[in-house]
């Protein structure tokens, strides 16, 4: 009776070279979704900024509350990915509101989904919390304070940033905002210089 072959597998060292390679493929192609989202989100010449203008103005148009398959088709936009309508209408109807949260949290995102989801729950109405709660705050507010009582929770610190995620942050600006690069670096070296000698006059 013939030996059944063993199955050969790489060895644990090939195995974990790949696994590194294929990590560090993740995080570049991750970097390179989230700048490409920022331009998205931050540029009204964006695809997505143009597309969600055109189904405001349609929706407008034909004075209905949903673009159905009909009218899309009428329109020209049927053959475009129903969620990516959908997304984009969402973000030129909150442009300035998203753009702000940004500006405020520093957070970058891959794809419009989950920036849509990320702020939409960062900015719903907080809900009614248990009455016993609203009762423990009520006396607390009543009790008088005392130099010993301990401050409530502290605001929040802005969260600071990295050095590649300020860096990540600049070539964006650079792009939308149609920069020369020699330009910019010319004005950095500029003002690095005159900051130096207030520092060193100060």
């Amino acid at each position: 009776m013939a030996r059944t072959k063993k199955p050969s597998y790489p060895d644990q060292s090939v195995l974990i070279a790949e696994g590194q390679k294929l990590a560090s493929l993740d995080a570049k192609e991750m970097k390179s979704l989230r700048t490409k989202t920022t331009k998205v989100v931050r540029n009204k010449d964006s695809l997505d900024y143009q597309l969600g203008k055109v189904q405001d103005f349609i929706l407008k148009v034909e004075n209905v509350k949903v673009i159905s398959k009909e009218l899309a088709k009428k329109y020209g936009i049927h053959t475009i990915d129903r969620r990516r309508r959908s997304e984009a209408l969402w973000l030129f109807r909150n442009f300035t509101e998203v753009n702000a949260w940004l500006d405020e949290t520093k957070k970058r995102f891959i794809n419009l989904s989950s920036l849509q989801k990320a702020f939409n729950k960062a900015t719903k109405p907080k809900t009614d919390e248990p009455k016993a709660q609203e009762e423990t705050e009520t006396e607390s507010q009543d009790s008088p304070t005392t130099d010993t009582d301990e401050p409530k929770a502290q605001e929040e610190k802005p969260k600071k940033l990295t050095v590649s995620e300020i860096a990540l942050e600049t070539l964006v600006q650079i792009d939308v905002n149609n920069i020369d690069m020699k330009d910019f670096l010319n004005e950095l070296q500029k003002q690095f210089l005159e900051n130096k000698q207030i520092s060193e006059v100060a």
